[in-house]
């Protein structure tokens, strides 16, 4: 009890009678959305509850990650679209539980190694950044279903991202891929394959015509597809040449 009103003191104290409100209406319940505020870095106030499922900072000015962040052991959706974070702390590998990690419309260049130590991430969404390689424990994240890395640099995967064997939707549009390792062959729940203007990229592995799920496959007109991968097209698989 004696936490709760004094971190209402400390709401009064920062923002006023004016900012609590506004505090309020961001607030329901253990989400907190504080997007499109203007925001040069985390509130202070994000930190206030260890409870807190679920976290918007969309659209804000942000340009790193706090340390912090690492307090925050129940999150299980981050949002940090379109802002200008370039930096992600180690400490972001406490959050255990977190299932959505957005990062897109970013300055990042890099991944730290500790991106790969979140057990139960499922959606890992990096469009329009600088990004030119993932971290080799990419394989690490056992859960992920959804890779999202439209508009960066990448010129390559590492073998690693066959070990993510949830992976259903992959996305590399508009990047310097020059090939697609085998190893993604090894993501037997793959389903949808974007390489629209990703890069020179000649051929495709073969063994994704033994992807039972396979169904929606996105390419430029260079590209050389399997035989197999055409004759699928016809019954389950959709082939989308740009």
């Amino acid at each position: 009890m004696v936490i709760r009103y004094l971190n209402l003191f400390l709401l009064i104290i920062l923002f006023g009678c004016g900012g609590l409100k506004d505090f309020k209406s961001a607030r329901e319940g253990n989400n907190l959305n504080f997007s499109r505020k203007g925001l040069t870095e985390f509130p202070e106030e994000v930190f206030f509850n260890p409870n807190l499922k679920v976290l918007r900072l969309y659209g804000n000015k942000i340009d790193s990650i706090p340390d912090r962040i690492g307090e925050l052991v129940n999150l299980e959706k981050l949002y940090l679209g379109r802002n200008n974070i370039h930096y992600i702390p180690n400490s972001i590998s406490n959050l255990k539980k977190l299932k959505v990690l957005s990062l897109q419309y970013n300055d990042l260049e890099e991944l730290p190694k500790s991106l790969c130590e979140l057990p139960n991430l499922e959606q890992l969404l990096l469009n329009n950044n600088r990004l030119k390689t993932l971290p080799k424990r990419i394989g690490n994240l056992k859960k992920l279903e959804v890779l999202q890395l439209n508009f960066n640099g990448f010129e390559f995967l590492p073998e690693e991202i066959g070990q993510c064997s949830e992976l259903q939707f992959l996305k590399l549009n508009q990047n310097n891929i020059f090939e697609i390792p085998n190893s993604l062959t090894s993501c037997r729940k793959l389903r949808e394959l974007y390489l629209s203007g990703a890069g020179p990229i000649l051929t495709l592995p073969e063994d994704l015509c033994s992807l039972r799920y396979f169904e929606v496959l996105e390419v430029d007109r260079i590209v050389t597809i399997p035989n197999c991968l055409l004759v699928q097209q016809t019954t389950r698989l959709s082939i989308i040449v740009r």
